[in-house]
């Protein structure tokens, strides 16, 4: 069957599952980014350079699994549906995150951090005048990163009744119909585009004039 024509005849069907893919998807992502942002900075201050090597440890353990095993051992305790599906994608998306985020943190110019103090700034205000509008980059990278990831393995979602886009691609696999598997990829690759371009433009318009300069010398 054509694509465009199983499109046509199944639009319903299509903007149903779209719409599951994008709910687990910006839940869990979103959680993430507020998870993942407030570790890096935890793991990124100076008197926790210990504790945060042991957080960025234990999460790394998640990224080292398959997606499919994670949404398998969530489904053991959770059970199945779309609950079990955002905790694992959780925990798949925080690592970019943290990481892009502590480091970025970390790389910038301590005689920066230093001119600062010696001006009166609280540690709060060296945080977000200085040290986040610095690492802006870095911090987006984690975010579109995990951002594309997490939507890529959404699709995974619907091994444990959570439905999305990934239910297409499954049923098309034992079906040997490769235009449902593509009416069900398609889709996916889109959406990662999309929101990789959208993230793309936030950070244009959340860095400075100032920090585009020192980048671009």
């Amino acid at each position: 069957m054509n694509i465009f024509k199983f499109y046509n005849e199944n639009l319903d069907y299509l903007f149903l599952k779209t719409y599951e893919h994008l709910y687990i998807f910006i839940i869990s992502w979103l959680l993430a980014v507020i998870i993942g942002i407030l570790i890096g900075i935890f793991v990124s201050r100076p008197k926790r350079k210990k504790t945060g090597e042991l957080i960025i440890n234990i999460m790394s353990t998640t990224q080292a699994i398959p997606s499919i095993a994670v949404i398998a051992l969530v489904f053991i305790f959770l059970g199945i549906g779309a609950t079990p599906a955002i905790f694992a994608l959780f925990l798949y998306s925080l690592v970019p995150i943290i990481f892009n985020t502590a480091s970025g943190l970390l790389s910038v110019d301590k005689k920066l951090i230093e001119a600062a103090k010696g001006m009166g700034m609280t540690n709060f205000h060296i945080l977000f005048r200085i040290e986040i509008p610095m690492s802006i980059s870095s911090i987006f990278s984690g975010l579109r990163n995990s951002a594309v990831i997490n939507i890529a393995t959404t699709t995974v979602a619907s091994a444990v009744g959570a439905g999305g886009l990934g239910e297409l691609i499954f049923i098309g696999l034992s079906a040997f119909d490769y235009t449902m598997i593509l009416a069900g990829a398609l889709p996916v690759s889109l959406l990662a585009v999309i929101i990789d371009q959208i993230l793309g433009l936030i950070e244009k318009f959340l860095t400075s004039k100032g920090i585009k300069m020192i980048t671009e010398n």
